[in-house]
């Protein structure tokens, strides 16, 4: 459970069907309230929106993506959709069952990485380095480690859905020396179910290693980092991107406790109103990166 503040987030479609109903009914309040920002960015969304409809992404490049342009092909023998990236394939998990799901889960994953996104986990000068480990906590369809497997020595990816599970074992099925994907909700307590990033640093004999932690943990990333303390004071060489668009608090939070960090931020804002705390001020930050100094 996360401590630091009510996290209610959609899990399933028929509560995501109601978020996209409900954002219609409290989109002129959104409106009314950002038009008085002093910011000019924050009005920028405003205009935006009142041309355009509320989106998490309130920006004109989201219009780029298109889902005619997304290829997807069926692996009839595993019963799973994948899309073919730089020559390898992302497979999407078994209840994904038409093309269309397949395509627009990955479209939305284009759109979430976009240079001019406020999900996106990099930057030009914010990426792993040469020859460090990936912890890609939240790890999904596994994108996120997907096109670095060249540049860094290892991955692990932490998922328990057990359709990603399988999804994930397909995918890097040729790269079992190289990925690992650990089946355990990340905390900061260790049972048979739960592991804390310290546990598994010292359990995997990482401590000397440079890391690259993706933190994207639907609201429990405060609880991660609580499991963390002693590998992000020891490690040396860290850089951690932080998902804080889950809670409105979570950015000062985590800026508060990471204020001797360098921290750099995604651009723009999120319209986050998958969670159901959605309120004032509206506006979130999608990513904190952070790099141990």
């Amino acid at each position: 459970m996360n401590k630091n503040c009510s996290v209610r987030l959609a899990q399933n479609d028929f509560e995501f069907i109601f978020c996209e109903i409900k954002k219609r009914f409290i989109k002129n309040k959104v409106i009314s309230f950002l038009s008085k920002e002093t910011d000019n960015e924050k009005k920028a969304v405003a205009n935006y929106i009142s041309k355009n409809g509320m989106s998490v992404f309130p920006y004109p490049y989201v219009k780029n993506y298109k889902l005619q342009n997304v290829s997807a092909e069926k692996d009839s023998d595993a019963g799973m959709f994948y899309i073919n990236r730089n020559g390898r394939r992302l497979y999407m998990k078994k209840s994904y069952t038409s093309m269309f799901r397949a395509k627009r889960y990955y479209n939305n994953i284009l759109i979430e990485q976009d240079k001019s996104s406020p999900h996106r986990y990099l930057s030009d000068t914010f990426a792993p380095e040469a020859g460090s480990v990936i912890l890609d906590v939240g790890g999904a369809e596994g994108f996120f480690p997907f096109d670095w497997l060249d540049t860094v020595d290892k991955v692990y990816i932490f998922e328990c859905n057990d359709e990603w599970i399988e999804a994930l074992k397909k995918t890097y099925a040729d790269h079992t020396d190289k990925v690992v994907i650990i089946n355990k909700f990340v905390s900061d307590f260790t049972d048979m179910s739960h592991i804390t990033i310290d546990d598994f640093v010292q359990q995997y004999n990482l401590c000397d290693k440079k890391l690259f932690i993706k933190l994207d943990a639907e609201g429990s990333e405060p609880d991660i980092i609580r499991g963390a303390r002693k590998t992000l004071n020891k490690i040396k060489s860290i850089k951690l991107a932080l998902c804080t668009y889950h809670c409105a608090g979570h950015e000062a939070l985590f800026r508060k406790l990471f204020k001797s960090w360098h921290i750099e931020t995604s651009d723009g804002y999120m319209l986050y109103y998958y969670d159901f705390n959605f309120k004032k001020p509206y506006l979130r930050k999608g990513v904190l990166r952070l790099t141990k100094v």
